[in-house]
């Protein structure tokens, strides 16, 4: 087994601030959770931590030292080339990152502790939109509220729902060409927690009408994790979530005659309570052709679930993490070029005392198998409140980069490695400064997204900040962009060649957008081709002007077949211009 470990050496210069991030105890961990009042705690056995959140949402947390499996066999498999990458996040020099990143501004939206905020563009007017709950000093938690990215760089609110308070998703529901955007009412109202869905008026109009409410559970039950997609390729939208509290993972189907989901899968764990799991990547990670759903549990379990045809799944691969609380999950597009996509597991724990953080890597080495490629270490980090993680092409050079946000820390890690060898370096590191400074102050979690449309990512950040005598407080998120010379209000990108922008949505189901500008007249292709490199559609074959196209593909090849899920790449060719682009279809 090798390890990478990547040391940081601290060096004070006069005008640089370095982070001291001193090395935190499990007592003085503990007794911050303790001192927060937003939090209920109960220790259900020894160093083992209830904690029930102020919207409803209900956590497992082991305090205990690690406990690896008694026996080898429980042991993951490593790839014969792992590598793991080991980082101190307490004498980590900040300084070192800074200028990648600085404020833009700051919205009072947040979507709740281990959450980020839902993002969309629902009333197709090329301005971003902003969902989630309000917080002000000495008010009450207010709904759902939208804020919609100005011309002037600027987030102007334009809607606020009644009785939603967390946003979940925003997704074409029953297949109409219109978006419902999926909100839900909070766990702690005393009421069933259930799922509302609006929708549209209009192609033009925001989701603001309510159009079904879904509501499984006749008495009080928490649906966490809640995932649309198309799992089994029938063209109706799937809902994937986990009961809080049990042992159960549940599929549910859009029914177009009830206008609602109908049940049609559950899995149980196989694990003795207290049950807590959470999810979810969600792609077809063994390259078999079937959509692979992964989850893990507060143990350190890891499953994968497989469609195995219309409303039929199955438990294909049960593994683990040497971590608990295997609760946060992403997936990327085949980092290390060997063809075949990754999916990723955060859990943390403490070792001997020492917290850390542990995100592990795993790839498939065949049929319904996978094994841990990678690992990244992240020394002095253990979360009560942030947890999201999403892997994203920050820098546009065509390979995913991965977020994390985690307890006050938010990291941008980049590949350094080569094919079958995973290795990671520290792009980019924000700290939360109110809490450096001695302030009452958390991260919830983050979103990085193309605010402007212009090809720039840009990070969302929510957070609290509670006064000194912890009896009121706020709720917000503080949006950074890529340092430049030019001005955040600019929200007009003119590029100096022709451009072909990452589609959006990626994944996507059941079409996305490809987005190309051209700086003079051309005669333009834009074809579809599968993993093999076969042309199984051409998008668009004509001379175009000086300008900005879009361009829709709707997962179809040139026969109007609905293709399988998987890997497709899209190909402009511009005159002497050639780009080529990686897309997941979802199914």
């Amino acid at each position: 087994m090798i390890k990478k470990v990547v040391l940081i050496i601290v060096i004070l210069f006069g005008c640089f601030s370095i982070a001291q991030n001193k090395y935190i105890t499990r007592e003085e961990k503990n007794q911050q959770l303790k001192n927060r009042e937003d939090v209920k705690v109960i220790e259900v056995e020894k160093d083992l931590l209830r904690i029930e959140y102020t919207c409803g949402k209900v956590l497992y947390k082991n305090i205990s030292d690690y406990k690896y499996p008694e026996s080898s066999a429980q042991y993951p498999a490593y790839s014969p080339t792992f590598d793991s990458t080991i980082i101190d996040l307490t004498t980590i020099d900040t300084t070192l990152y800074y200028q990648k990143y600085s404020y833009w501004t700051e919205v009072p939206v947040h979507n709740w502790e281990f959450d980020h905020l839902v993002i969309g563009d629902v009333n197709n007017n090329r301005r971003t939109e902003l969902y989630g709950s309000r917080k002000f000093f000495w008010s009450d938690f207010e709904p759902v509220t939208i804020y919609e990215l100005n011309e002037y760089g600027n987030f102007n609110f334009k809607y606020q729902y009644d009785s939603v308070l967390i946003s979940r998703n925003i997704y074409d529901v029953n297949k109409d060409g219109l978006t419902e955007v999926h909100l839900s009412i909070g766990g702690n109202l005393g009421i069933p927690m259930h799922q509302r869905f609006y929708s549209q008026e209009s192609q033009d109009s925001l989701a603001v009408k309510l159009d079904f409410i879904f509501s499984p559970y006749t008495y009080q039950s928490q649906l966490n994790d809640l995932e649309m997609a198309e799992l089994d390729g029938d063209a109706f939208s799937d809902l994937l979530f986990v009961r809080a509290l049990e042992p159960d993972i549940h599929i549910y189907e859009y029914n177009p005659a009830t206008n609602n989901f109908d049940s049609v899968f559950q899995f149980n764990v196989f694990e003795e309570p207290p049950w807590a799991n959470a999810g979810f990547s969600i792609s077809d990670f063994d390259l078999d052709g079937k959509t692979d759903m992964v989850f893990g549990t507060g143990k350190g379990a890891v499953y994968v679930l497989e469609n195995e045809g219309n409303n039929q799944y199955t438990n294909s691969w049960l593994g683990m993490v040497e971590t608990y609380h295997a609760y946060v999950h992403t997936w990327s597009h085949d980092i290390d070029g060997n063809g075949k996509p990754e999916f990723w597991v955060l859990g943390d724990a403490f070792y001997n005392g020492q917290a850390i953080t542990r995100i592990t890597i795993f790839e498939t080495n065949g049929n319904n198998s996978y094994q841990v490629v990678g690992r990244i270490d992240l020394i002095g980090v253990f979360s009560f409140y942030a947890g999201t993680m999403q892997a994203v092409d920050i820098d546009n050079d065509g390979i995913d980069e991965v977020a994390v946000c985690i307890d006050e820390n938010f990291l941008i890690f980049k590949f350094n490695g080569s094919s079958n060898h995973h290795t990671y370096e520290l792009y980019y590191i924000k700290q939360n400064e109110l809490a450096a400074a001695g302030e009452n102050s958390v991260y919830f979690g983050a979103r990085t997204y193309d605010l402007l449309n212009n090809g720039k990512i840009n990070i969302l950040i929510s957070m609290d900040f509670i006064n000194k005598q912890g009896t009121t407080g706020r709720r917000f998120t503080q949006i950074y962009k890529p340092d430049s010379t030019s001005s955040v209000s600019e929200n007009v990108f003119i590029p100096n060649t022709n451009i072909l922008f990452q589609n959006y949505p990626n994944p996507f189901n059941p079409a996305t957008t490809v987005r190309f500008s051209l700086v003079e007249i051309e005669d333009v292709s834009i074809r579809i081709y599968d993993i093999v490199g076969k042309e199984i559609k051409l998008l668009l074959d004509k001379n175009l002007p000086t300008g900005e196209y879009i361009v829709q593909w709707d997962g179809k090849d040139d026969e109007g077949t609905i293709l399988p899920g998987g890997v497709y790449f899209i190909q402009m060719t511009a005159g002497n211009y050639r780009q080529t682009i990686k897309s997941v279809l979802l199914k």
